[in-house]
């Protein structure tokens, strides 16, 4: 799969607009339809952007890897992995935000 593709995929899966998304990268909504166009390609800031937002490694978005975590993670991490990923963002971020309390108790 082209990254325009996979880009185009991961935002739908997420059900976010192109807006929401230049949103929270910092961009403009027409740089997120031109990657989804194929009109250009992400900088590799925003390769580095978009894999943090969306929690997949930057392999995945190139095409370059199909599994979208990367490889050598434990059965754990996997399970951690497939329920977080099924949160809307707004659950996301909660969980995140949980998780830094914890880590500070």
């Amino acid at each position: 799969m082209e990254i325009k593709d996979i880009l185009k995929t991961l935002r739908k899966t997420y059900k976010i607009s192109q807006s929401e998304l230049a949103k929270s990268l910092g961009i403009g909504q027409a740089t997120v339809c031109q990657w989804e166009l194929g009109g250009t390609k992400p900088t590799s800031e925003a390769i580095i952007a978009l894999s943090k937002y969306y929690g997949v490694s930057a392999d995945f978005l190139l095409g370059i890897n199909e599994e979208m975590h990367g490889g050598g993670l434990s059965e754990e991490h996997d399970q951690l992995i497939a329920l977080y990923d099924n949160l809307t963002h707004g659950q996301k971020y909660l969980i995140i935000e949980i998780m830094k309390q914890m880590k500070d108790i």
